[in-house]
């Protein structure tokens, strides 16, 4: 058996500075990627760091909900729609977060970590561990445990050498995902079976 990775359009810009007060989700509004659990972590946040905001984006049935005034006025979450351009968004942003239920693999969390973002995700079903090096290139959380989730977020924010360095190491590790790594592995799959 041979296993190669998943090929994925990475960063080829600038990486974040880290030093914008904003985390991001990006991820459609919908059961599986639970952006309302979000919401429900950052009410938890948003006292503590009443000056970082959060950026949702995406599209999906839970919508209206997620626009609802006393989220955004109250709590500085900001509902974006789907944009093309979202790797300057992950470039503005400090900290990367996934509440999904289950992921098969979760291409924005390598996206947002070639651009340097630390990925603070819930251990789910099965994507967010083959990705993610607990305490290296981010953090892992045990699903539904919100407690856990706001400490690692809430310590990214109030450390930028920390935010720095697991960032640098998502950068590094989110290569493992560029296509001038996976495609060579192709064909030398392909030369191999040729030549038996």
């Amino acid at each position: 058996m041979v296993v190669i990775p998943n090929l994925v359009h990475l960063n080829d810009g600038p990486i974040s500075t880290l030093e914008n007060k904003r985390v991001i989700f990006v991820g459609r509004f919908e059961y599986q990627k639970r952006p309302m659990e979000m919401i429900r972590i950052w009410e938890k946040i948003h006292p503590k760091h009443p000056d970082w905001q959060l950026d949702i984006y995406g599209e999906g049935e839970q919508l209206q909900e997620l626009e609802a005034k006393p989220h955004s006025l109250v709590m500085n979450i900001v509902v974006h729609h789907p944009t093309d351009h979202i790797f300057d968004c992950y470039r503005e942003s400090s900290i990367m977060v996934s509440t999904s239920l289950f992921e098969p693999f979760g291409l924005v969390i390598p996206e947002a970590m070639s651009c340097g973002l630390p990925v603070v995700a819930y251990d789910c079903p099965y994507g967010p561990s083959s990705l993610i090096e607990n305490g290296k290139n981010g953090f892992l959380i045990e699903q539904n445990n919100i407690s856990n989730f706001v400490d690692r977020v809430c310590m990214l924010m109030h450390d930028i050498e920390l935010r720095r360095r697991i960032g640098k190491e998502a950068v590094l590790s989110s290569q493992k995902y560029n296509a001038l790594n996976v495609m060579p592995l192709w064909n030398q799959l392909f030369e191999q079976l040729l030549s038996e």
